[in-house]
């Protein structure tokens, strides 16, 4: 009886960590962001090149989420070798290197629209690897 149990458990655990389901767990951590924001785009799935402007334009200005929500994404790792590797350049890999946290003038780096699906491909590549982060606040 118990050994169904604990591998019912294991099966669980294991699929409860995709880098999807840790992304939104960190989300879940987030108690000063905006709640309609994260929901609707803390998802891997949810954000790419195409609607990266939507989400900035709704959700920019609503106190720290994007900050928030891009330590969640990015593990605040240095994500810049993964990123040149898949051909991002020049001010674009700033938001490769997220250690720092977000770059927040958004509107200087417009043109790395067209690198965005590269770059949330590494943050999604070392989240597969690597523990979710956690808001401490």
């Amino acid at each position: 009886m118990i050994l169904p149990i604990i591998l019912l458990s294991i099966l669980s655990s294991v699929n409860a960590h995709t880098p999807n389901d840790k992304l939104k767990n960190c989300c879940s951590t987030i108690k000063r962001g905006d709640k309609d924001c994260i929901d609707r785009f803390c998802d891997f799935n949810s954000i790419s090149q195409t609607n990266i402007l939507n989400y900035l334009s709704t959700c920019s200005d609503k106190g720290p989420t994007v900050g928030m929500m891009w330590d969640c994404a990015s593990l605040r790792h240095d994500h810049t070798e993964c990123c040149k590797a898949k051909g991002v350049e020049g001010k674009c890999l700033e938001y490769c290197a997220a250690h720092d946290g977000v770059p927040t003038n958004y509107l200087d780096y417009l043109f790395c629209t067209e690198s965005f699906n590269e770059i949330r491909d590494c943050f999604h590549d070392h989240m597969d690897k690597n523990e979710a982060y956690s808001h401490k606040h």
